[in-house]
C-alpha cells in the first residue's frame, strides 16, 4: 500500500512541476523572459549597385556596302582592305563605256529603294498606330525587289542588301515588328546615301566613291555583283545578352569599360538592346569563343551596343576585346540587410526585428529595392544607427521578451600585435 502511495505521490509531484514549468516558461507564459541573440548589427547607409559583367568587342558604329554590277563596269580597284578613306574618295575607277549602263542600274536601284522606303514607312506607321490603339494583330510583308524592268523592257538584276519584310506575332506584340521596320529604314537610308553619292559624280571621270569616312573592311573582287564594305570611324562596343538577361538591360544604362587601349576605367552607356535574335556574324562567333555558354535555345542571343561617353585616348582596332560591367541597379545612402534576416519576405515586402530602447525586439516592415548578393538593399527600412537583430525564436512570443547579446569583440591583427612592445603585454596582464 505504501508503495502505491509513493508512486502516486511522485507522479503528482512531477505533473505539478511540469505544469508549473510550462506555465512559467512556455511561449504563452505572461512571465517576462530573456532571449539570447547572437546575430545583430547596427544599420548603416552606403551606395549599392548591381552589375552584369559581359565580354564586348570594338565594332563600327555603321557599315556601308557599295555594289558594282559586273566585271566589265569595273576598270581598277584603287583601295585595299584596311585602307582608310574619306568621304568623296575614289575607291575604284569605272570603264567609261560601261558608265551609262552602270548609272542606269544605280538609278533603278534608287527607284526601287525609294519604293521600298515608302512601303516600310507605311508598315511602321500601321504598327505604331495599332500598338497605340491596342488593336488586333497586323502582318505585312513586302518582298525585296531583286530585279526590275527598265524603260527599254530590259530586265536588270541587282542586290541592294535590304529586306523589306515586317511580320508581327499574332499575340499582339508589336515591339519586334517596329524594331525590325526601323532597322530596315536605317539600312535603306544608308543605301540611298551611297547611290546619291555615286550618281552625283562627274561623268567625265567615272569612279566608285566613298560616301563616308571610314576603313575598308572587305572587297568582293570575284563574285558578281562586286562589292566593297566600309566600316565607319566611329566605334561602339558590341556584346550580347541571353534571354534571362535581356529584361534586365535597358537603353541608357551606365557601363564601365576596361581593356587594352583604355587607361583606367572608361564610362559608357547602352545605346541599344535588340529585340530580335542576333544573326550569325563574325562578331557573334567571336563572342561565343570569349564567353562560351551552353544554351538550349541557340537563338537566345540579343545584340547590345555600348557607346563610350568620351572619345577614347588611344586608337583601338576593330575586334578589340574589352570587359564591360553594365550597371543594372543603384541606390545611394541605402541600408542593406542579410536576406536571411528578413521574415515574411516575398521579394518585395518583408519584416525584420529591431532592438528598442527598452532592450526588447520590435517588428519593422521593410520594402526591398533589389538584391545584391546575399544582402537585400532596402528602399524602406531601419534608419542608420538602429540595432537590427536576427533570431527566429522572437516570432513565437506573444509579448516581446527581453534580449541579451554577446559584447562585440575586437581582436588586433597580426601587424598590430607584432609592432606592440612586450612591456605593454606585461602591463596588460598585471592590470587584469
Amino acid at each position: 500500500m505504501n508503495r502505491f502511495f509513493f508512486i502516486g505521490l511522485s507522479v503528482a509531484v512531477i505533473a505539478f512541476l511540469t505544469a508549473n514549468f510550462l506555465l512559467m516558461f512556455g511561449e504563452k507564459s505572461i512571465l517576462s523572459k530573456s532571449v539570447y541573440v547572437s546575430d545583430y548589427e547596427q544599420a548603416y547607409t552606403r551606395a549599392y549597385e548591381t552589375n552584369l559583367y559581359k565580354e564586348a568587342l570594338a565594332a563600327p558604329q555603321g557599315t556601308v556596302e557599295i555594289y558594282v554590277q559586273d566585271h566589265e563596269a569595273l576598270q581598277q580597284w584603287l583601295v585595299g582592305e584596311g585602307d582608310s578613306v574619306t568621304a568623296g574618295a575614289e575607291l575604284a575607277t569605272l570603264n567609261e563605256a560601261e558608265t551609262e549602263e552602270q548609272r542606269a542600274i544605280w538609278e533603278t536601284q534608287k527607284t526601287a529603294l525609294e519604293g521600298q522606303q515608302t512601303e516600310v514607312r507605311s508598315s511602321l506607321a500601321t504598327l505604331q498606330q495599332a500598338r497605340a490603339a491596342q488593336g488586333g494583330p497586323v502582318s505585312q510583308d513586302a518582298t525585296d525587289n531583286s530585279e526590275i524592268t527598265n524603260e527599254d523592257d530590259e530586265t536588270i538584276q541587282f542586290d541592294v542588301n535590304v529586306s523589306v519584310g515586317v511580320a508581327v506575332p499574332q499575340d499582339g506584340s508589336y515591339a519586334a515588328g517596329i524594331a525590325q521596320a526601323e532597322q530596315q529604314l536605317a539600312s535603306i537610308d544608308s543605301q540611298l546615301a551611297v547611290l546619291d553619292a555615286q550618281l552625283s559624280q562627274n561623268l567625265s571621270n567615272p569612279a566608285v566613291i566613298s560616301p563616308v569616312d571610314g576603313t575598308i573592311s572587305k572587297i568582293n573582287r570575284d563574285t558578281e555583283p562586286l562589292s566593297i564594305e566600309i566600316y565607319s570611324n566611329d566605334k561602339v562596343f558590341l556584346s550580347y545578352v541571353l534571354e534571362d538577361e535581356w529584361p534586365l538591360v535597358e537603353v541608357a544604362d551606365v557601363v564601365k569599360i576596361q581593356g587594352e587601349g583604355i587607361e583606367g576605367v572608361a564610362t559608357g552607356t547602352v545605346q541599344s538592346v535588340s529585340e530580335m535574335p542576333a544573326e550569325e556574324s563574325k562578331w557573334l562567333e567571336a563572342y561565343h569563343q570569349l564567353d562560351p555558354k551552353e544554351q538550349n535555345n541557340p537563338l537566345a542571343y540579343y545584340e547590345v551596343r555600348i557607346v563610350a561617353d568620351e572619345p577614347l585616348d588611344h586608337a583601338m582596332p576593330y575586334g578589340n576585346n574589352v570587359n564591360a560591367a553594365i550597371t543594372l541597379e543603384t541606390a545611394e545612402d541605402a541600408v542593406a540587410l542579410p536576406t536571411g534576416w528578413l521574415f515574411d519576405y516575398d521579394g518585395v515586402d518583408g519584416k525584420t526585428h529591431l532592438l528598442n530602447i527598452n532592450g526588447r525586439p520590435q517588428t519593422l516592415t521593410v520594402a526591398a529595392d533589389f538584391e545584391d548578393g546575399a544582402k537585400t538593399v532596402l528602399s524602406e527600412g531601419p534608419e542608420a544607427g538602429t540595432m537590427v537583430i536576427n533570431e527566429e525564436k522572437l516570432e513565437n512570443f506573444v509579448s516581446p521578451p527581453k534580449v541579451f547579446m554577446p559584447f562585440p569583440s575586437h581582436q588586433p591583427d597580426f601587424e598590430y600585435a607584432k609592432n606592440t612592445h612586450w612591456r605593454a603585454y606585461i602591463e596588460y596582464l598585471l592590470a587584469r
